[in-house]
């Protein structure tokens, strides 16, 4: 868990302290300067993320744009900053900690959408929390940043010294694919199930629960183990563990990198009836494209879903992206829509406060059954959201391909609890 990662925890620490946001006595401003406003967003813009991230980025410029870059008499602007590495094109620690101590100095911030990886956010989020800034993330599933369902030493709470919540997210964390995964199972009638994860401490949390919720619904657990997947590893040994174990089912949680690729080649060889179920953290043609024969018994778990599982609202939204960016939108278009939308929302409702940073945060706390581009949702008291549908993709000629999606039902959620 994050506890592991000692440096993230320094580094978001050191960004309190250096922008006078942190320490104890120290107070947050609590309203923003005069009648502008600004609203911050922070994601990977280089990259093999880059053209997810521009997707939000144009959705939340779209949604900002269609309310005239107004709210009454309080004026919003935006400002777009990539937490992105330019030479490696990954999400950077130091760059993700300047970018939210920039957001957290500018007394015109009312709201931080991002970021979109769960590791950036653990930097981002307590030095929005001191700030007492709202922090709207269009992802970041990881479960430590809500809850303390398996997750890190002190999670939540190390995210939050302020003792208020200010995070909320639109994709549905682990806790949600876990089931998803075990709803998938079920519906290709494994019996017997491998659970394997990465070593990253943001992926174990999920492998971890989803584990736990196979058993509870009566899905044999074969092992679980924890394997680091460098780039040119091997993996025999673990792979005569899977075949030995009688498992119809891998489920891997961690990373696509080029050692995922090989354990996913050579646990296929080995079986080639092995069904293999990857996490929406392995989503990319990186991935995909490299998996050949195993491809077609490879199952992903997404978030976004095939467009005609989303609202009408959501084609329109879709039709009025392709008219302002000139080109084709998928779904992360609209949680950079809705994401925007959501904060612009709890502004209006805010009223006379709208340029209260707490006033906002409890209005978009106070969400409920809202209809919006995703679907009708609520927030709920730990920054969830209600949205309980996840799809599931196949790999059809080295490319993810939408195949079904899962509504979870309350029954099947609360079985993970």
């Amino acid at each position: 868990m994050l506890a592991r990662w000692p440096g993230l925890v320094a580094l978001a620490a050191a960004v309190l302290l250096a922008s006078g946001c942190g320490g104890l006595g120290a107070a947050a401003t609590t309203e923003a300067t005069g009648n502008q406003l600004a609203i911050y967003s922070s994601l990977p813009l280089q990259g093999p993320s880059a053209a997810t991230s521009q997707q939000i980025v144009n959705g939340e410029k779209l949604a900002l744009s269609q309310a005239g870059g107004q709210i009454g008499s309080l004026k919003i602007g935006y400002v777009s900053l990539d937490d992105a590495d330019p030479t490696s094109g990954q999400w950077s620690a130091g760059i993700t900690a300047s970018d939210a101590k920039t957001a957290a100095q500018d007394p015109s911030a009312i709201a931080y959408l991002g970021d979109f990886n769960s590791g950036a956010t653990a930097i981002s989020l307590p030095v929005m929390n001191a700030a007492g800034i709202l922090q709207v993330s269009p992802a970041s599933p990881y479960v430590g940043l809500t809850q303390s369902l398996d997750a890190g030493q002190d999670e939540p709470g190390r995210f939050y010294l302020s003792g208020r919540r200010n995070f909320g997210r639109l994709q549905a964390g682990d806790p949600v694919q876990a089931a998803a995964q075990v709803a998938l199972m079920r519906s290709l009638h494994v019996r017997r199930v491998f659970v394997i994860d990465d070593q990253d401490p943001f992926q174990t949390p999920l492998a971890t629960i989803a584990a736990g919720d196979a058993e509870r619904a009566g899905i044999v657990l074969a092992a679980h183990d924890s394997i680091p997947t460098p780039a040119g590893a091997t993996f025999a040994g673990e792979v005569e563990k899977v075949v030995q174990s009688g498992a119809q089912a891998v489920l891997f949680a961690g990373g696509g990198g080029p050692g995922t690729v090989a354990l996913w080649r050579e646990l296929h060889s080995a079986d080639p009836g092995l069904l293999l179920l990857g996490t929406s953290s392995m989503l990319g043609e990186a991935f995909t494209s490299q998996l050949g024969a195993a491809g077609p018994v490879t199952y992903l778990t997404t978030p976004v879903l095939a467009p005609a599982h989303y609202p009408p609202a959501a084609q329109r939204v879709l039709s009025s992206y392709r008219r302002s960016f000139h080109g084709e939108a998928g779904a992360y278009a609209l949680y950079g829509y809705e994401a925007m939308s959501v904060v612009l929302a709890a502004i209006r409702r805010a009223g006379s406060h709208g340029n209260s940073r707490q006033a906002v945060i409890d209005r978009f706390f106070a969400t409920r059954n809202r209809d919006s581009v995703l679907g009708r949702y609520s927030i709920q008291p730990d920054g969830e959201s209600t949205l309980a549908t996840y799809g599931v993709d196949r790999v059809r000629g080295g490319r993810a391909v939408f195949d079904r999606a899962i509504t979870l039902t309350p029954v099947e959620l609360s079985a993970g609890g």
